[in-house]
């Protein structure tokens, strides 16, 4: 799934598959609608508990690369997002950090609170986190993965066949090759004990086509968060 990259406030950091367009809050009568569930006036805070994170949501797109303006249906909601609460079991995310997610992790839950679109997931289903807040594009090499997650540079493909022949973009092969750039801590097991991870960063790998999420950088190159076990080799 490749991430779609254009929010200046969040440094155009968007989920790897695009994010599901989300409606205008409804009036302040409603307590349930279909993107999400609106907290009554009354409540003016959420904690999480166990392993689950409040994120609250970046801004959405309101403008293409080109500077034209989106109507309100075409707007994009990223899936990145700053760190506003998490409960006590939560290992490696601290308040305030930019975060990246999958919006489409078991038991995510949309909340509009006090006028700010936030997100309950759980810590497992975030994917890397940046060091501040109000990442940007030009940041991804500074990701951090979460869990047992690894972060890698893909490597760029050949437009020119070994005979020579100038191939057209749409039959360029994407290569499966890429290098590692930084790796979570380890997956936690049953027990509770983390294991490590046996990749490393600078290693070279090569990877499961299909796995992952894709982001792109200011400069159009591409990277990718897997899970460890969808690396199928090193070299």
């Amino acid at each position: 799934m490749a991430a779609s990259l254009a929010t200046p406030a969040c440094g155009s950091l968007m989920a790897a598959a695009a994010a599901p367009r989300r409606h205008a809050a409804p009036r302040r009568g409603a307590v349930v609608r279909a993107a999400g569930f609106e907290m009554p006036a009354e409540y003016k805070k959420v904690t999480p508990l166990a392993d689950r994170v409040l994120v609250k949501i970046a801004a959405a797109e309101t403008k293409t690369t080109g500077g034209i303006i989106l109507a309100e249906s075409a707007q994009r909601k990223p899936t990145s997002g700053d760190v506003f609460e998490f409960g006590a079991d939560c290992l490696e995310v601290a308040k305030g950090k930019t975060v990246l997610y999958n919006k489409f992790g078991i038991g995510c839950t949309d909340i509009e609170m006090g006028g700010d679109s936030y997100i309950m997931i759980k810590e497992g289903d975030l994917i890397g986190t940046f060091p501040s807040s109000g990442a940007t594009a030009a940041d991804i090499p500074q990701m951090t993965p979460m869990g047992d997650r690894v972060l890698l540079r893909s490597d760029e493909a050949s437009a020119i066949t070994a005979g020579g022949i100038m191939l057209t973009e749409g039959a360029i092969e994407k290569p499966c090759t890429a290098t590692v750039l930084a790796v979570g801590p380890g997956k936690k097991g049953e027990d509770g004990v983390v294991k490590p991870m046996s990749i490393k960063a600078d290693d070279k790998v090569m990877y499961f086509k299909y796995a992952g999420d894709k982001m792109y950088d200011t400069e159009g190159k591409e990277y990718v968060v897997l899970h460890e076990n969808d690396i199928l080799a090193t070299f």
